[in-house]
């Protein structure tokens, strides 16, 4: 949706628009600034007071017309980069009727509101497990001021500082071109508080559960229905990345079901597995689909700057990070701002081909499963972000729902997975997905990699790695 940046030190103006500058693409419709609890919009925000804390949020509107930020409300201001599916319930909850926007990120602000008492950390504590959605916000009080992300990591903040300001933002680029050399990502079990790192949560972790199959099956359905609804509930039309995978066939079925316009998009060399199945798949469940044949001089010429979006060297994160780059800016060229993806699907359930080597030692793989999820933010989330919103689009992510997660972390290994051979996996997903309207010949295809499937990673290893020129570029890469 946008990007919240932030700077506590001495006279920071000006490493606070340098980093507005350089977020500009996550948000280019419109500009705040906060500094000595003034707020300062679009054209006026230069006009901005030079202090020794100031805030910024660059908007990308999906949603409503006046939704700038940062949002007031008496003492406390905020800036968030967020999409709070449960807004409508929590304004009725609290009776909540001084709305000024049409901006869900403002229950964030009434409710912290609410909760405040002189004591802004307690607020917030009070009032985050109640959000239900995915967020990154800082909230002051004009004394103290607190930065966290929603429990998975979907939304992203990174850190850092030198010796004369501590700084935080959407991208870590943004904290680079102000000198700042140790970047950390913030994790989602944890917050900043004036300048501090605090504990706020625990992590998940994964507990077998004695439910029958059925049930589950049916519990885990219905949320899957539920979060796929709710990331669409305003919306006229969304994009989605498509694999023709069982995970993006399923979020296409039940958009469709829901009467969303929606268009599937994907990439792929001449002869690759994912546009010989979307192509068919399309056909079958009749929606639209966009595609784009790329080769060996389209690979080479979009290396370095997918290098430069996502900020990794990995070979593995490059082949995924491309073609969710070059698919969201097929997006972006029909107008979406949407975009949804079937992201963490395969860490829930058993879908890494990984996993069946650790099938007899059930705590081993347990202990492996609660690792990947707890660990998405940084693995993949937070490079998906960044692939898509370079293209100006948010990405929605609904197998990261925190009820489907809730239920994914009882769910037992053998619903999931079946033996050491078992080259399926995602079983009772697959399921799901059948009754729900996938063709069998997807519901039931077996897992390829974004990068494996798309033949990215086959060029990008046997021909573009082995070039002297991109050796380098890796071996430099700063």
């Amino acid at each position: 949706m946008c990007s919240i940046i932030g700077i506590n030190g001495i006279n920071v103006k000006n490493h606070l628009f340098t980093m507005i500058e350089v977020l500009k693409h996550r948000g280019p419709d419109a500009t705040g600034v906060y500094s000595n609890n003034k707020i300062y919009l679009n054209e006026n925000v230069h006009q901005a007071e030079n202090s020794n804390f100031m805030l910024a949020h660059n908007l990308l509107s999906i949603i409503g017309n006046n939704e700038l930020q940062p949002l007031q409300s008496n003492n406390l201001t905020l800036i968030a980069n967020a999409e709070i599916y449960n807004y409508e319930t929590l304004i009725k909850k609290y009776n909540i009727t001084s709305l000024q926007t049409q901006s869900d990120c403002e229950i964030i602000l009434k409710l912290i509101e609410k909760h405040y008492d002189n004591n802004l950390k307690e607020a917030v504590l009070n009032v985050i497990s109640e959000l239900d959605g995915d967020y990154a916000f800082c909230i002051t009080d004009g004394e103290d001021y607190m930065v966290l992300r929603d429990e998975v990591g979907v939304k992203p903040v990174y850190y850092g500082s030198t010796d004369n300001y501590f700084a935080f933002a959407s991208e870590s680029k943004a904290l680079k071109q102000i000198n700042i050399e140790n970047i950390h990502s913030l994790k989602p079990t944890q917050a900043i508080y004036n300048n501090k790192i605090i504990s706020i949560r625990q992590e998940f972790i994964r507990v077998e559960d004695n439910t029958e199959y059925s049930l589950l099956k049916e519990e885990l359905k219905n949320n899957i229905i539920n979060a796929v609804h709710k990331r669409v509930n305003r919306l006229d039309e969304v994009a989605v990345l498509f694999s023709a995978g069982v995970d993006s066939t399923l979020l296409a079925v039940l958009l469709k079901k829901f009467g969303i316009k929606t268009t599937l998009y994907t990439v792929g060399t001449k002869n690759s597995q994912d546009l010989k199945f979307a192509k068919k798949v399309s056909e079958d469940i009749q929606l639209p689909l966009k595609t784009r044949i790329i080769n060996e001089e389209i690979i080479e010429n979009n290396f370095i700057p997918t290098l430069n979006i996502i900020e990794d060297t990995n070979l593995m994160k490059l082949g995924v990070g491309m073609t969710i780059n070059l698919t969201s800016k097929l997006a972006n060229k029909d107008g979406h701002k949407v975009i949804l993806s079937g992201q963490g699907a395969d860490e829930l359930f058993t879908g890494y081909n990984r996993y069946k080597r650790k099938y007899k030692n059930k705590t081993k793989l347990l202990d492996e499963l609660t690792h990947d999820l707890n660990n998405m933010y940084h693995v993949n989330l937070e490079r998906d972000d960044k692939a898509t919103m370079a293209n100006s689009i948010e990405l929605r992510v609904p197998y990261m729902d925190k009820q489907i997660i809730k239920t994914a972390i009882k769910i037992p290994i053998n619903y999931m997975l079946h033996s050491e051979e078992d080259n399926i996996r995602k079983h009772i997903l697959r399921d799901i997905a059948q009754e729900l309207g996938v063709p069998e010949y997807i519901a039931y295809r077996p897992k390829k990699a974004a990068q494996y499937g798309t033949g990215i990673d086959k060029i990008i290893k046997k021909k573009i790695i082995k070039k002297e020129k991109y050796q380098k570029i890796l071996e430099n890469y700063h």
